[in-house]
């Protein structure tokens, strides 16, 4: 198990090498990672934005289709999403006798979700997905909180057709560029720290709000 779960996680820096392997099944394995990433708040450790940025690489090369991907990575996130959405919704119904939430997450990760969508209203809804671990608490506490399932939708698909269109495109335009194709691995290493930026301006932004009540 240990081994499956290491070469998922570093699937996007070896997906040429499972392309020779799987052939055409690689469309189907690269769905259902998105999906599940995304469908399952405890499978947050699987690549996304990496994976999508590798996957729009070896579109630029021929070795993938770019509509392919962009159709199967949109609905995967799109449905993944939804999916947690109603899990959270749910749970909401069975957490009053017996405490499932708990042993999904933890209470932090609940925390911080409740306060990026009162924060952000539903805008945050399309923009967790570019916030690390806000991408799969979000939706969860959507449902779990009572969130319109319509409302949330049509933020959802507004923010699964940003994400995958920002990032596969971006793969593919810097997939014409060969040291991005020969150093793919610190490429995504870049990529993926990039993630990081919208966190790092909202704490800045949160610790200068806390700076201000306290002076």
């Amino acid at each position: 198990m240990d081994e499956i779960i290491q070469v998922l996680k570093n699937i996007d820096s070896s997906l040429h090498y499972y392309i020779d392997e799987f052939g055409a099944a690689i469309y189907i394995m690269l769905f259902l990672i998105v999906y599940f990433k995304t469908g399952f708040v405890i499978l947050t450790f699987l690549p996304g934005d990496s994976m999508v940025f590798a996957s729009g690489t070896l579109a630029a090369t021929g070795d993938l289709n770019f509509k392919t991907l962009f159709i199967l990575f949109a609905a995967a996130t799109i449905l993944g999403d939804s999916q947690n959405f109603l899990i959270g919704k749910l749970l909401r119904k069975l957490n009053s006798k017996k405490h499932y939430l708990n042993r999904l997450t933890s209470d932090k990760s609940i925390g911080k979700a409740k306060d990026f969508l009162s924060d952000y209203g539903k805008i945050a809804i399309s923009a967790s997905r570019f916030v690390p671990l806000m991408r799969t608490s979000v939706p969860f506490v959507s449902g779990y909180t009572g969130y319109e399932f319509r409302t949330f939708l049509s933020y959802n698909l507004i923010g699964g057709l940003i994400w995958t269109t920002l990032w596969l495109t971006a793969g593919h335009l810097l997939g014409n560029i060969d040291w991005v194709v020969n150093n793919l691995f610190f490429t995504l290493l870049m990529v993926s720290s990039t993630a990081f930026i919208p966190a790092i301006i909202g704490f800045i932004k949160q610790y200068k709000k806390k700076k201000e009540a306290i002076a």
